[in-house]
């Protein structure tokens, strides 16, 4: 099984939406997934699971560091393929323990200041536990005859010593995906074929291309 941690330091930063939207791609694609909810505060994933029908990606809340432990000891038990763990925003102990216990983590951010500002930390942290790391622009204006925002363009400016670990694509803002999520749906559900879709399933292939990488002998 894979645990793929999303953390930002930074509150709106995207990472409820994209957990749900990884979690309920790789459903979508016959993966046995589970969503923890480990964001206290919100429980966005929680609400957005209490709107569907659908039984998979599983969605399961988790308080603390140990009920966290508790439920990924679960999924593997199960042999689901993949955990995603959505952790609140700030520096906590369960976000700790999912950061801890990732396989890969990924960094949502919007590419105003005051997220750019606040990325380095949470790049800190993964570094310092030594995960593998993706960070992902979300939110992002819509490309203009394929030419990236200018807040985009300076987010790479900024942060192009992440080098690859800066995702070369985006998550683009589209008033569709709220629409989808109230209605408990996302967009592998409603327009597999759609813009934010083709973005989602490229995201997904990075994510597994760093995670077949060797990883280096401790």
């Amino acid at each position: 099984m894979r645990v793929v941690t999303m953390a930002a330091r930074k509150g709106g930063a995207g990472k409820s939406t994209l957990s749900i939207l990884l979690a309920a791609l790789f459903a979508r694609a016959n993966l046995k997934t589970v969503l923890i909810d480990a964001d206290a505060g919100q429980h966005t994933a929680c609400a957005w699971s209490g709107q569907r029908e659908l039984g998979w990606p599983l969605v399961v809340a988790a308080a603390d560091p140990d009920e966290l432990a508790l439920l990924i000891g679960h999924a593997r038990e199960r042999m689901l393929d993949f955990c995603l763990i959505d952790t609140p925003a700030g520096r906590t102990t369960v976000t700790d323990a999912a950061l801890a216990a990732a396989d890969i983590v990924i960094v949502p951010t919007k590419c105003d200041v005051a997220d750019r500002w606040a990325l380095q930390a949470t790049v800190d942290d993964v570094n310092a536990l030594e995960k593998p790391y993706l960070v992902v622009p979300t939110e992002v204006p819509a490309k203009r005859l394929g030419i990236e925002a200018l807040d985009l363009r300076r987010l790479r400016r900024d942060m192009a010593d992440l080098g690859d670990a800066l995702w070369d694509e985006q998550i683009t803002d589209r008033r569709s995906i709220s629409y989808d999520l109230a209605a408990g749906r996302v967009p592998s559900e409603t327009d597999w074929s759609g813009l934010t879709n083709t973005e989602c399933r490229a995201l997904w292939r990075r994510i597994m291309d760093i995670l077949q990488r060797p990883q280096p002998l401790s």
